[in-house]
């Protein structure tokens, strides 16, 4: 029963194995890294499309997903002609919108309407898939002929929609929701926005500068965002670190440097709010199965390191001061944070733990609103972990740059800096695998 509960909580799955070591291209700060990645000989064999960039919805959670097939895709599948493999690049897309609207969760992509007419996978389409027509390229007639699917798409559910202006609306049908231009705009430019939408449209604003845009947007009323996440950047007002959030910090570095069981019992005991917290849920979840636990020794002897440290994380990200964004943020901290465990996991790492807390630590300072050496002085992290942090060194750099390029959503970029951890397509499993965790809740303390 314990390990049923930690496996819903944790997402855990089994390892893959690991995947032959290869060179890792670093990038200095945020500057894309190394080139795009080289272009398949058979142009049907499409990069492979997953969920990267997150849709935060009206009460700040993660409400959905942003489904991508990247820049450099589109302009060489464009400039080929290949229709073949424009409609098979359209059909993985809308497969992979798919398997995210099953979920419950909202799934966006915009992809150029002219390429719908040949496209695979139309038979996907289904509630919570919300696909915005590009204009680029396509003819009226084109629009036309379009019609009787974009009808059945909608009969199953789908949302249709484009940006604001587009042609498309010369000739289809009203719009289910509106993409709203973002490029410049500021809380008060949104607004106005707003104000403007012809006949309320739902909106849908992207490519938004960062989270204070996101939830000035949010707050202006706008359906579901996105934005650029820059965790390495410095809070624009820096908090100091609750009491309660130090010793959670305190703990995890005990946890992680394998601490005697007597020093994390007391640890536990000298926070009165965290030994009672722990031993209610593990109470509530009904894990001890000879009655109730009564005791720290007990409930640590039970649960066993790795899970109380999780435990432990979990709790850590739900010290965020309150704002618009705070549920969007902790899950994508906790996301990160098993996405590094993951990666480390099928590469062989001797301390995949130890990467877990470096994806944390690398969203603290977003998170917590802290100033990043103040997160890392309380945490006292690996010395490989710092040296990645800090200095953009070190063989663990390669986690933060894949991830840094993923939160850019185009896997082209990301192709060549996924060849270390198994290629694409595995980094993209572990990918999904982690947003599971992410975004899954551990289950209500009663």
């Amino acid at each position: 029963m314990l390990a049923s509960w930690f496996d819903r909580l944790l997402g855990r799955a089994r390892p893959l194995a690991p995947p032959p070591r290869g060179s890792v291209r670093s990038r200095p700060g945020a500057a894309a890294a190394g080139g795009p990645a080289s272009v398949p000989p058979d142009a049907r064999r499409s990069v492979p499309v997953g969920a990267h960039r997150p849709l935060i919805g009206p009460r700040g959670q993660i409400a959905g997903f942003e489904f991508r097939l990247g820049d450099g895709m589109l302009r060489r599948l464009r400039g080929r002609g290949d229709s073949a493999a424009a409609a098979a690049s359209i059909g993985s897309l809308l497969g992979a919108m798919r398997t995210c609207a099953q979920n419950g969760q909202a799934a966006y992509g915009e992809v150029p309407a002219a390429w719908l007419l040949h496209a695979t996978g139309h038979e996907s389409m289904q509630a919570n898939m919300f696909l915005a027509l590009n204009d680029d390229d396509v003819q009226p007639a084109e629009l036309t002929a379009l019609l009787p699917r974009l009808q059945a798409w909608r009969a199953a559910g789908a949302q249709l929609g484009w940006r604001a202006g587009s042609r498309v609306g010369t000739v289809l049908p009203a719009p289910d929701f509106q993409v709203l231009p973002t490029a410049g705009l500021d809380a008060a430019a949104l607004v106005a926005a707003l104000r403007a939408n012809p006949g309320g449209l739902p909106l849908i604003a992207l490519d938004l500068p960062g989270i204070e845009a996101l939830e000035a947007a949010l707050r202006a009323g706008v359906r579901l965002a996105c934005c650029h996440i820059d965790s390495r950047a410095e809070p624009p007002e820096a908090r100091p670190l609750t009491p309660q959030t130090q010793r959670l910090l305190k703990l995890m570095n005990q946890l992680a440097r394998d601490a005697d069981t007597p020093d994390l019992v007391a640890a536990i005991k000298a926070d009165v709010s965290l030994s009672y917290r722990l031993l209610r849920q593990l109470n509530s979840a009904a894990v001890c199965a000879s009655g109730e636990l009564g005791s720290i020794e007990q409930a640590v002897a039970l649960l066993g390191r790795n899970e109380l440290y999780r435990w432990v994380s979990v709790l850590l990200v739900r010290q965020a001061p309150a704002r618009p964004a705070s549920a969007a943020l902790q899950a994508m901290a906790l996301a990160r944070a098993r996405f590094f465990e993951l990666l480390a996991e099928a590469r062989g790492e001797p301390q995949p733990g130890a990467l877990f807390t470096l994806g944390l630590a690398s969203m603290l300072p977003l998170l917590l609103q802290t100033p990043l050496p103040d997160a890392l002085a309380a945490l006292q992290l690996h010395p490989q972990a710092a040296l990645a942090l800090l200095e953009r060194q070190g063989p663990w750099c390669a986690y933060l740059a894949l991830a840094e390029v993923l939160d850019e959503s185009d896997l082209e970029e990301a192709a060549p800096l996924a060849e270390a951890f198994g290629g694409l397509q595995a980094v993209m499993a572990q990918s999904t695998r982690a947003w599971a965790f992410g975004t899954t809740p551990p289950p209500a303390e009663k």
